[in-house]
């Protein structure tokens, strides 16, 4: 049998043919993940029932044998966890009731994280892990302490964050000590995941491309950096590999250094072939398919993919992936197509 497996990717060790698993592969594009959607009013309400969480986790690997599962769950826990009061509206993304509207809302932020508020996320991590195969591994994830910032100002996702912006221009002092709080919480957070049973962990910055180049630096990737600093000093999480996800952020990932970071996930507006000369032995890499290519044709996609393979031949830790995750309007079918050409099948 071909080897395929993910942690050894990830260890840099070549594989015959490259894994592969989806950003969000579990979700609205899955009639069976509708099936179980449509009983929770609520999405918040669903991801707190760790048997639910586990069973979503399961429904892509059952349909599609994938090489890696992903803890189902959502970013902005931590933020909720911290009282901001998070919601899920129906017809729209997340809101916040309470968001950061002042430097005394950051002063009042809980000193110690409150995992007893994260418990449901750590319970799912146990219940998914039971479910899944002993040869898939769970991946784990946060969202970065930027990416976390951005939502607690704005209140919710937004275009422009204008809001965001505003505030960071207008108290720099105080957003550091925020970056500084949800850093902190972040690694704590993803502790707690690996004692738990996940085997990798997935940092989203999902908000790297709405900052100048110097914003970026100090507000996205130095409290980045730090957690994943945290989390080698660890006993625990010194040796759990720690992939980044940097969606289209203004500095070419080439020209970052990033330490102690094992892969790199790719955005699909990135050059995977430029990254993949920087970081050749270096690092592995993930991506990075544009995920509107499977709404073409199949000789579309099938072209597209086999660029990215073609392209990564012979790279020694290549996971495939999509460059942003998966949207509702994709068809399984097309997802089947895009793991029987990865696989050669």
């Amino acid at each position: 049998m071909k080897s395929r497996s993910l942690l050894s990717a990830l260890s840099l060790e070549p594989q015959d043919i490259p894994p592969i698993w989806l950003m969000r592969q579990a979700g609205r594009y899955l009639p069976e993940y509708q099936k179980i959607r449509q009983n929770f009013k609520n999405f918040l309400d669903m991801i707190k029932k760790p048997d639910i969480c586990a069973e979503l986790a399961m429904q892509p690997i059952n349909r599609f044998d994938l090489d890696a599962s992903i803890l189902f769950s959502d970013i902005l826990t931590i933020p909720s966890a911290l009282g901001l009061g998070l919601e899920f509206g129906e017809g729209h993304g997340p809101v916040f009731s309470k968001p950061i509207s002042s430097t005394e809302d950051i002063q009042r932020l809980p000193t110690e994280v409150p995992h007893e508020e994260l418990n449901y996320v750590y319970e799912a991590v146990l219940a998914t892990r039971k479910v899944l195969p002993s040869n898939i591994p769970l991946i784990g994830f946060c969202g970065s302490p930027w990416t976390l910032a951005a939502y607690s100002i704005e209140g919710k996702g937004s275009k422009d964050f204008h809001k965001t912006k505003k505030f960071i221009t207008n108290y720099p002092k105080e957003v550091t000590e925020l970056l500084n709080t949800l850093t902190q919480a972040c690694f704590e957070y993803l502790k707690e995941q690996v004692k738990c049973g996940v085997e990798a962990l997935q940092i989203f910055d999902s908000w790297a491309d709405i900052l100048s180049l110097q914003d970026f630096q100090n507000l996205s990737l130095n409290p980045t950096q730090k957690l994943v600093e945290l989390l080698r000093k660890d006993k625990l999480t010194s040796e759990i590999p720690i992939i980044l996800f940097e969606k289209a952020p203004p500095r070419d990932l080439t020209e970052l250094d990033l330490k102690n970071i094992t892969c790199l996930s790719l955005h699909w507006s990135q050059n995977l072939v430029m990254t993949s000369e920087r970081f050749y032995g270096i690092k592995a890499l993930q991506g990075n398919l544009d995920p509107s290519i499977l709404k073409n044709s199949d000789e579309e996609i099938e072209q597209a993919i086999q660029y990215i393979l073609n392209s990564m031949h012979g790279y020694p830790g290549f996971i495939f992936n999509l460059g942003h995750g998966i949207t509702p309007d994709i068809e399984p079918s097309k997802v089947q197509l895009m793991i029987d050409l990865v696989r050669g099948n």
